[in-house]
């Protein structure tokens, strides 16, 4: 993986990301309507979860694997514990999720390997 696809690997994180938070919100919209804001200030784990998937997306931005490991983690744990207690989602569900999930690993990996690439290159800028 090269600097262009460690970029572009973070970016397809960022869009993951940007389409998990509209597809919550649009569930939470389709299920208390108009009082949207009412049942996420009631349920404080709710508007943390968004505040860190968005401070996550602003980290991608940055370039940061705290930020995509994180997101990635946030992705997973509550996905396995689901499957662990015996909730499988439907179809279309575990489609998406595997493709977001898919998503998260690229932007984590990318991150890394993006980091990695940018230290050898400082290195070479200073032997060379």
């Amino acid at each position: 993986m090269d600097i262009a696809k460690a970029n572009q690997a973070m970016v397809n994180g960022i869009y993951g990301a940007v389409a998990w938070l509209i597809l919550d919100l649009g569930l939470m919209l389709e299920q208390h309507g108009s009082q949207v804001l009412g049942a996420l200030l009631s349920r404080p784990e709710m508007v943390a979860g968004v505040v860190i998937v968005i401070l996550c997306i602003v980290g991608l931005f940055l370039k940061s694997r705290l930020a995509a490991s994180v997101l990635f983690l946030l992705f997973l744990v509550p996905l396995l514990i689901r499957v662990v207690q015996g909730v499988i989602p439907s179809t279309m569900v575990l489609i998406f999720s595997l493709i977001l999930l898919y998503l998260f690993f690229a932007a984590m990996l990318g991150a890394f390997r993006y980091h990695h690439l940018k230290s050898l290159e400082g290195r070479e800028d200073e032997t060379g």
